[in-house]
């Protein structure tokens, strides 16, 4: 069963599909784990046999990597310090994550990258003489380039750096906050949360032309915007229907579809290499993954 719901898009009218959850829904939903621990930003290897995240135990979090074909847990690292918003490179050789240095700079984060043959870690984006955040790295399709957010200039704006870190590039400069970038299957575009048209909204960078333009408009907090294997849509966290549901939209046309929709907190939507889409979500009491199959899409 669907709710319909008009809605003003850039301009144009353009119709949101709002379901409702029924019987056959959670059918489609499986649970990953089980301990409830806070968790963040699920992240999957390119053959879809692991699964990246951050869990929050106590006063750490660190990240750790389900083996989706053994059902067993391991610590990515053996650091002490913070550590979390890990991705898969393109080739499923490397992962970028964020690193909190907590001694002797505590609170300045950096990016590592790590080679997974052989555990060995490079800073790739790191504090410019000051502390700094350097966080949510998303990888170019080629392996090439990472795009991520960084407050080296005061204020936290999106860029993007070759895998080693050279040639950095800043995309944004405005007094709002742009975060959680997320780079298209096809190398053209760069998406991001942003508050600078009031509401926290998805907007899409344009690396060619350099331009940039609104993609969400509604009231509230649209945010994690990630693109889908194929490119055509983005799933996204949205809390317009007054709850933090996910909800996914067709880059061409706009339209959106909720995925879920119920009292529950659903966050940190990613897909899944097959086109299921993963989030965090305390639906049955902790917060644990889960799997969703793409219910419609828009």
């Amino acid at each position: 069963m669907n709710r319909l719901l008009w809605a003003v898009w850039m301009g144009y009218v353009s119709l949101i599909v709002l379901p409702v959850a029924d019987a056959d829904e959670s059918k489609s939903v499986q649970r990953l784990t089980h301990d409830g621990h806070f968790k963040q930003r699920p992240a999957w290897s390119p053959d879809g046999n692991r699964v990246l995240f951050a869990r929050h135990e106590g006063s750490t979090i660190f990240l750790w990597q389900l083996d989706l074909t053994t059902g067993e847990e391991s610590r990515l690292t053996e650091r002490t310090d913070p550590e979390y918003d890990a991705v898969f490179s393109p080739s499923g050789e490397d992962v970028l994550l964020a690193v909190d240095k907590a001694s002797p700079n505590q609170g300045d984060i950096d990016i590592h990258v790590i080679h997974l043959a052989d555990g060995n870690a490079q800073p790739v984006a790191v504090t410019e003489g000051k502390l700094s955040h350097e966080e949510w790295p998303s990888w170019s399709p080629d392996g090439k380039r990472f795009t991520f957010t960084s407050t080296r200039h005061d204020n936290q704006e999106v860029y993007t750096a070759d895998r080693d870190g050279q040639n950095v590039e800043r995309l944004t400069g405005d007094p709002a906050t742009d975060m959680h970038p997320d780079w298209s299957p096809n190398g053209r575009t760069i998406a991001f949360a942003t508050n600078r048209w009031g509401d926290l909204e998805i907007a899409l960078y344009d690396l060619a032309t350099h331009d940039l333009r609104q993609f969400t408009d509604s009231p509230g907090f649209d945010d994690y915007p990630t693109f889908s294997p194929d490119g055509h849509h983005i799933a996204f966290t949205t809390n317009r229907q007054g709850h933090f549901d996910i909800a996914i939209a067709n880059v061409a046309t706009g339209r959106i579809i909720l995925q879920t929709d119920d009292d529950s907190i659903e966050n940190f939507p990613s897909w899944t290499p097959d086109g299921r889409v993963s989030y965090i979500s305390n639906r049955d009491g902790g917060f644990d993954l889960y799997v969703h199959d793409v219910l419609t899409l828009p």
